[in-house]
């Protein structure tokens, strides 16, 4: 049977549209295999050993001395009626937390009790559960001065 219809070929493309193709991906290609290589080489580079200069010991009894004359500060700023009892103990809080921070290495100004519970320091446990109630409630009506005077000897006791 013979039709007047002609069929056109199954796959005719225009060759440009594959050139543009393929210099792009060996452009991609290229950028790709460049990235990797510069990467490479980054990572073989020697590595430089930096030095880590040992840090001294620090020097407990200055330290000792400047905290307790931050609660001497304390306890006349509460003398004076310059702080509430509050206020009082919020500050005995940071000091014997910086204390314990700059002995220890420990960054106990972050803790809570729970934290410090499972740190095992007894003694610093023991002065921030005293600390809890006066330094968070509205007024509070304890005695500070006793309080600063155990954190003072918590400090020259600390070894």
């Amino acid at each position: 049977m013979k039709t007047s219809v002609e069929l056109q070929e199954p796959f005719s493309y225009a060759v440009w549209p594959m050139i543009v193709m393929g210099i792009l991906l060996t452009g991609y290609l290229l950028y790709m295999f460049m990235k990797k290589r510069i990467l490479s080489e980054k990572q073989k580079k020697p590595f430089k050993e930096t030095l880590i200069k040992p840090q001294p010991a620090p020097d407990i009894m200055s330290i000792k001395a400047n905290y307790i004359r931050n609660l001497e500060k304390i306890k006349s700023d509460l003398w004076n009626k310059n702080i509430t009892t509050r206020d009082a103990y919020q500050r005995m809080s940071m000091c014997i937390r910086g204390f314990v921070y700059e002995i220890t290495g420990i960054q106990v100004q972050n803790y809570t009790l729970g934290d410090i519970r499972k740190l095992n320091m007894p003694v610093l446990e023991e002065l921030i559960k005293e600390y809890y109630a006066p330094e968070f409630s509205e007024e509070s009506v304890d005695d500070g001065m006793a309080a600063i005077e155990k954190t003072e000897r918590a400090i020259e006791k600390w070894n």
